[in-house]
């Protein structure tokens, strides 16, 4: 499509803008998916103005039909009507979700283009022939190929071939989740990567793809994993990371041989690698980031034990001047912000409330959810108590050979007390991140003192 006639078309859809916002605040059904949808818009809004190459906008040319479809249901919402039977109940849900995730996947395109246009504006760059090329249906593998042509130093785009022979026909399997199987490979250049391939046909896989490419190519961090590149052929989504070699946080706290698990300073050390990773996406990253997904399985560790956080394909751009986001995310059970489940607003509040989680993980040793005569408890709601009590020995892990030193004690109150504010009930009421950091150095720095 001519640069000209996406111009068009995106200054024919922000019309749609200012409508569909209204349109939602008076919503008398399906409230809550049209405030999301809402939410996504207003973003939508405070982006387009940032984007002003007329060529870089190639890849927004489908967001004037989803502005069509979005100001279309939001509108099928209004009035009381007839009640809906159970089956166009599901359809209308179905229809919610689909037009949700097509407004994702294009907010998730912003920094890449922006990035696009910066480019082409320094270096003096023609026309994108890539982009050219490509199809409506194919927009991540454009992108994708778009930055790796265009940025020597950014992400780089491999073939199915050049995947195949990596893995191995895929013989190596370091992982597996809900969207898909992560294999373990060796580049010709002899750089051991690991390789996540999504799931076919999957929906929400296709979404995770674009948002972790979107979010992890310009993201540089010593704790934050390293996205190599990406492979986009037919219906195959793959990302390719640079391999980690001692697997997860969990992981190494499930193996009682582990050097993590019979060390408090490796502990310590390993949270506040976690929280410089988090502080990076709070206040450094461009835009500014909420991870949504922080567990001790999305803390990877490399060779040299340094943490790596990963996981971002539930992540979520912060919106500009913005208290909370509605939007929805799957939170991870035994990680759930319980304000957010509550109201539905998300804040980076949320990110603090999953690692406090984590603080107690690897002061427990236990998993986030723990199995108890009655059944099982949460993490927070077992080891919680017992610690706002000042009786952190009772629930402290055994497993280290040795009992804390006096100042190892005092390092571990110091986690233990920060753990405690971020899992407060109001988000509001937890510590930024900034503050998190200090205390965890503070605490780092003296189990580093010698008794």
């Amino acid at each position: 499509m001519a640069a000209s006639a996406v111009i068009t078309g995106l200054v024919a859809a922000s019309g749609l803008i200012s409508t569909i916002i209204q349109a939602a605040d008076t919503a008398q059904r399906n409230k809550r998916a049209c405030k999301n949808l809402a939410s996504r818009v207003k973003m939508i809004a405070e982006l387009l103005p940032q984007v002003q190459d007329p060529e870089a906008m190639r890849p927004l040319a489908g967001l004037g039909d989803a502005l069509t479809e979005a100001h279309e249901l939001v509108q099928s919402c209004q009035g009381k009507g007839r009640p809906y039977r159970l089956f166009a109940a599901g359809r209308q849900a179905d229809r919610f979700r689909e037009v949700q995730g097509r407004i994702d996947s294009l907010l998730f395109l912003f920094p890449v283009i922006s990035y696009i246009g910066l480019a082409r504006r320094l270096d003096g760059m023609g026309s994108v022939s890539v982009l050219n090329r490509a199809s409506s249906s194919s927009v991540h593998s454009a992108v994708s190929h778009e930055v790796s042509e265009s940025d020597s130093d950014g992400a780089e785009v491999f073939t199915m071939a050049e995947i195949t022979a990596a893995t191995k026909n895929f013989g190596v399997v370091l992982g597996k989740g809900d969207s898909g199987t992560v294999y373990k490979g060796k580049l010709h250049d002899g750089r051991e990567v690991a390789v996540k391939r999504f799931r076919h046909g999957l929906r929400r896989a296709e979404a995770t793809f674009g948002t972790e490419l979107a979010i992890l190519h310009p993201v540089s961090h010593e704790h934050i994993v390293r996205l190599l590149g990406s492979c986009a052929e037919d219906q195959e989504r793959m990302l390719v990371y640079e391999n980690v070699d001692n697997g997860t946080l969990r992981d190494q706290l499930n193996n009682n041989a582990s050097p993590l698990t019979t060390s408090w300073k490796a502990r310590v050390g390993m949270l506040l690698g976690a929280a410089r990773a988090i502080y990076h996406l709070h206040c450094r990253a461009i835009p500014l980031l909420i991870h949504c997904n922080v567990t001790s399985s999305n803390i990877l560790l490399d060779r040299s034990w340094t943490p790596r956080l990963a996981g971002f394909g539930a992540s979520v751009w912060r919106a500009p001047d913005v208290e909370s986001q509605t939007v929805d995310i799957a939170q991870t059970y035994g990680y759930e912000d319980p304000e957010y489940c509550r109201t539905g607003g998300l804040k980076p509040a949320t990110d603090l409330y999953s690692l406090g989680v984590v603080m107690l993980e690897l002061l427990t040793g236990n998993q986030p959810v723990v199995a108890v005569w009655e059944g099982t408890k949460t993490l927070v709601s077992w080891a919680l108590p017992p610690i706002e009590a000042g009786q952190l020995g009772d629930v402290l892990d055994r497993r280290p050979a040795t009992e804390p030193t006096p100042r190892q004690r005092e390092a571990l109150q110091l986690v233990a007390i920060t753990a405690s504010s971020c899992l407060r009930l109001q988000g509001d009421n937890r510590p930024a991140i900034p503050d998190v950091v200090a205390n965890l150095e503070k605490a780092f720095a003296t189990m580093c003192l010698v008794d």
